[in-house]
């Protein structure tokens, strides 16, 4: 048998520090439901969503109007969107209460696109197809309340 000290290893408490340190370094975004970091990586190689940016490559812009956010947490990402660097802060610049109107604006059904993203994770070509069928032409949304 290993012993480290007078304790058998695999067979002790952790002390308050190592408590501690384990407390300190656990993210509780980590666990939620509708998070997924090779989700977001995909996001991150697919086109701008906005119709005629030849951008390939750049940001996840997680929706803030899709309703699932706290205070201090983005949205989880199975709302998250494509957006090349410049789109992504021009609609931050907007706001969270103009998010849909700037979509709808530009012809992107944005909460159809990250449901459809979400349900094809996984499948970089099914995603790709989807982002660009949702560049061609998409109806409008309005935005609830």
């Amino acid at each position: 048998m290993t012993y480290l000290g007078e304790k058998k290893l695999g067979n002790f408490k952790p002390t308050v520090t190592q408590r501690r340190k384990a407390k300190d370094t656990h993210d509780p975004r980590a666990d939620r439901e509708g998070d997924d970091e090779k989700h977001r990586a995909a996001i991150r190689k697919l086109p701008c969503c906005v119709p005629d940016c030849p951008v390939v490559g750049g940001d996840v812009h997680h929706l803030k109007s899709a309703g699932e956010r706290g205070m201090g947490l983005r949205a989880p990402d199975r709302w998250g969107v494509p957006m090349c660097r410049q789109h992504h802060e021009e609609i931050e610049r907007a706001g969270s209460r103009n998010e849909i109107r700037w979509f709808n604006k530009r012809g992107i059904a944005v909460l159809d696109l990250a449901k459809a993203l979400w349900g094809v994770r996984g499948d970089a070509g099914a995603m790709t197809r989807i982002v660009l069928a949702h560049r061609k032409a998409a109806p409008l949304q309005e935005l609830d309340g």
